[in-house]
């Protein structure tokens, strides 16, 4: 089954994503960046890494593409293989060119939900990026 981490300071939207994903995938969720990067490395840690990471933007003290750069040097230093890498899937309201271009560009996201979201919109986008 797949492994999905959800970093969101929103307890509606992660629990929203739960009730969306859980038919398809084990979640795990993070109030903040830094409870993220936590519970990524204890995945790593204990050999079962997750396969994706859906990260909101916008997070009080490490914003989300800080995260997800934190989260991909682990990977590098860990000398993760590129198929094994994880699927970033960015989960924010901002649709601007520089956070958009930064997502793609500097952590590898696959993908970029814009919310507010449905969960029509969530598992097509997740099936179309081979996530699901």
């Amino acid at each position: 089954m797949v492994r999905i981490l959800i970093v969101d300071d929103d307890e509606s939207i992660q629990l929203y994503l739960v009730s969306v994903l859980a038919p398809f995938a084990r979640c795990d969720c993070a109030a903040s960046g830094k409870e993220g990067v936590a519970l990524f490395e204890a995945a790593h840690d204990e050999g079962t890494p997750y396969d994706v990471v859906m990260m909101d933007i916008l997070m009080p003290d490490m914003d989300g593409h800080q995260t997800a750069e934190i989260m991909r040097a682990r990977e590098t230093a860990l000398e993760v293989g590129t198929m094994e890498l994880f699927k970033l899937v960015m989960i924010t309201s901002l649709v601007d060119n520089v956070n958009v271009s930064r997502a793609f560009f500097q952590t590898q996201a696959t993908c970029y939900l814009v919310k507010p979201f449905d969960k029509e919109m969530i598992l097509d986008e997740l099936r179309q990026n081979l996530i699901l």
